[in-house]
């Protein structure tokens, strides 16, 4: 086997990391220290307490609140989740660094395990605190019974604990995919955390070497020597394995066999990648899975090729399975795969007061069969029942006569959950020791001290963050450019219509009702031109978004106006046409008032103002053609003469466009993570298109695509407008182009 070879199976490689080296550390200058939302905290407590009580599946006498909602408990307990984690990804773009996002999921896992132990703790003592009260009134009878309720939550501990762990992670992981869409509009989709991080059993176990533990999730392993299926010598066998595979050395002879039970445990770290990535298992040895997809695309009498294709696949998956069964056998472990499978049926009924690695022990090692029957013996009259033999006598037998093939089959089944389980060891060890960098703090004197250092990283909810009362320091200005409202006034009066109510109902008060969805608020609004604003306040990661909502914006007045278009034309009124413009500016506008009217200056106006509208010669030249765009900028070539005729520099065609300011596109791309595509589409135009695409979210939370075209400015010869050569300056238009926008989705 050559590396070659073994890139035709398409393995891929498991890797994740939670590193926080560029971060600041706390006071202690060993951990990072960390502030979560109060609220939060409260809230989680009590839902986790409730949980606990659920899993314990106590009396009525036990009960704090026996009315308990779980769908409204349970809802809002996500969404303050969602809260907590949006804030960590504001936060780490405001910073521009991702870690603050590792940093705030590392410390929500380690506050929740936590508060499983601690709450858990809570449920025994108000058990006992019960009892105390029964004792008082000297009800012996029902104090008995609650003693041995409570005895019996005490004794289950593992179980309750790993029960409330598997709901309140699966409620987390239904937050982070919400979050994650998030992430990627901010960082890229590579930002996100794997799920399995997060759904990880092992998290909320008590050991994750306990039996019992292993046989509900995974399959039954051993970390002790002398047990059947040992962990340490499957990790080295398989990564000495994978490695001669990666060589170019000759492949495996399983006839020249040396234990692998003296290896160390470490191996290289792109070989313990593939063991980690579970899908590689089907890859290298399901030469099952691969021969049912043989006959059937035999069956489809598919293309000669592909057939050939997967049958090569299929002999080299059976030959690595083969050598790996017989590696697998000579370490005399393969009677103890098979029997980790066939056991499952019955082993509970031995275990208590065996545990499962004694039960598979009796299946496979026959000098441990005397001292396990005599156990039982012995514990016979401690669990008031026999415990009769002939089901482990029954087992074994099974496990002798399974067939040279239903043992592989088991052997492709062990090593998918043995992938599984290393990944989420692996997994565990990362979360731990990530978690044990971090010092979740309430004690007041560290929270300021740690704060007053700028070393304090705090997590909490937007009602805790008061926006509105800390300084702008970036704003956006939108402006539309309406056309055409003086002629349907002058209709319409002549119809004894009124164009108040028309423009209010239809127009206007559509538009007001968006505005918030933005944060975007009125700076004016008008007959012939709408000017709104949306402003950015210092330390409100949350609103850093004002270019990318203020673009969404854009795109929903056009949509609204083009409605306002559909009714005039049914009711044979003139059209409204419009351009809009968006201006940036990095720092807050001026204020001032004129009575109670306050008046705002900015030079995003002035920018907005000039990019909503349309020139004049432009228009006459270009409006009824077919254009793919709706901006376009040309820079005129002018003789010294000519020159004096023009104010401006650029002539700009706006009409049913919205063209975004340079410096407004930059602050865009901090906004959010854009991908570039340079293409050439011959249906729209014929020229090579320079895309820029993303998504936000609005203030709801819902995520909206943008599509950005950049080019050049031409310079153009007057009489014309023919292209005399392309300048350096670029320009940009936020694009509504359907066609476009489908083909940038079916790209990214």
């Amino acid at each position: 086997m050559v590396p070659a070879e073994l890139n035709k199976l398409q393995i891929a490689s498991y890797s994740v990391e939670l590193p926080f080296d560029r971060l600041k550390l706390g006071v202690d200058n060993v951990r990072y220290d960390v502030y979560i939302s109060a609220e939060f905290r409260k809230v989680t407590e009590q839902y986790i307490f409730e949980l606990i009580m659920k899993y314990a599946e106590v009396s009525e006498s036990f009960i704090l609140n026996p009315e308990v909602n779980w769908f409204k408990e349970t809802s809002e307990f996500q969404r303050l989740c969602t809260e907590i984690l949006t804030d960590g990804v504001n936060k780490a773009k405001a910073r521009q660094e991702l870690q603050v996002d590792f940093l705030a999921q590392t410390a929500l896992v380690k506050f929740l395990t936590g508060e499983m132990q601690a709450q858990y703790d809570e449920v025994v003592q108000h058990c006992k605190n019960v009892i105390r009260r029964q004792e008082i009134s000297h009800q012996m009878e029902a104090m008995l019974k609650l003693r041995e309720e409570a005895a019996s939550v005490i004794q289950q501990k593992n179980q309750i604990i790993r029960k409330v762990g598997a709901e309140l992670f699966e409620y987390v992981i239904e937050v982070q995919q919400e979050v994650n869409n998030l992430r990627a509009a901010n960082f890229g989709e590579s930002a996100t955390l794997p799920k399995e991080l997060f759904s990880n059993p092992i998290l909320h176990a008590a050991s994750g070497s306990d039996g019992f533990f292993l046989v509900e999730n995974y399959v039954l392993i051993g970390h002790r020597l002398e047990d059947p299926v040992n962990y340490n010598t499957l990790v080295n066998l398989l990564a000495s394995f994978l490695s001669q595979l990666d060589s170019s050395e000759p492949a495996f002879d399983a006839r020249s066999h040396e234990s692998f039970k003296t290896y160390g445990a470490s191996c290289d770290t792109k070989v313990d990648g593939w063991i980690k990535q579970v899908d590689n298992i089907d890859k290298l040895f399901n030469y099952f899975r691969t021969q049912d997809a043989l006959k059937q695309l035999k069956a489809q009498n598919a293309d000669s090729q592909k057939i050939e294709t997967v049958k090569d696949t299929l002999l080299l998956q059976k030959k690595l399975l083969n050598q790996l069964f017989s590696l697998i056998s000579k370490e005399n472990m393969m009677a103890g795969v098979v029997a980790a499978y066939l056991m499952q049926p019955m082993f509970h009924k031995y275990c208590p007061p065996l545990s499962p690695q004694e039960c598979l022990q009796y299946l496979v090692v026959s000098k441990a069969r005397k001292n396990t029957i005599r156990k039982l013996k012995r514990f016979k009259k401690y669990f008031g029942k026999s415990f009769p033999l002939t089901p482990l006598k029954r087992t074994v037998w099974r496990i002798w006569w399974t067939f040279r093939q239903s043992r592989k089959k088991y052997l492709v089944r062990f090593l998918r959950d043995f992938s599984a389980y290393h990944r989420d060891m692996n997994n565990y060890a990362l979360i731990k020791e990530a978690s044990d960098c971090i010092n979740i703090t309430t004690d007041e004197k560290i929270i300021a001290l740690s704060r007053g250092n700028h070393s304090l990283y705090e997590f909490i909810l937007p009602h805790e963050d008061f926006f509105d009362k800390k300084p702008i320091t970036h704003h956006v200005v939108l402006k539309a450019d309406v056309r055409g409202s003086t002629a349907i006034v002058d209709q319409m009066k002549s119809k004894k219509l009124n164009p108040a109510s028309n423009f209010s109902l239809n127009l206007f008060d559509p538009i007001g009702k968006i505005l918030s969805q933005y944060g975007a608020v009125k700076v004016f609004i008008e007959g012939d031109a709408i000017i709104l604003t949306i402003f950015e306040y210092q330390d409100s990661p949350g609103r850093c978004y004002s270019v990318s909502r203020a673009c969404g914006l854009a795109l929903n007045i056009l949509m609204i106006v083009k409605a306002y278009n559909e009714r005039n034309r049914k009711s044979r009124l003139p059209r409204l046409d419009l351009g809009v413009g968006i201006g940036y500016a990095d720092s807050a506008p001026t204020f001032f008032y004129d009575e109670d009217n306050q008046i705002m200056i900015s030079p995003a106006i002035n920018a907005a103002d000039r990019l909503s509208r349309c020139d004049k010669t432009l228009r006459q030249q270009l409006y009824g053609k077919k254009l793919p765009f709706n901006v376009y900028e040309m820079e005129p070539k002018l003789d010294p003469e000519t020159a004096v005729l023009f104010n401006a520099k650029v002539l700009r065609y706006n009409v049913k466009g919205i063209a975004l300011a340079p410096g407004g596109f930059w602050k865009l791309a901090k906004e959010i993570h854009l991908d570039k595509l340079e293409c050439l589409i011959p249906e729209i135009q014929q020229e090579p298109l320079t895309f820029y695409t993303g998504k936000f979210p609005t203030v709801a939370g819902n995520y909206q695509r943008l599509v950005i075209r950049e080019a050049l400015i031409p310079e153009v010869a007057l009489k014309d407008l023919s292209v005399i050569r392309l300048t350096e300056n670029p320009y940009y238009e936020v694009c509504t182009h359907p066609a476009v926008y489908q083909y940038v989705k079916d790209r990214t």
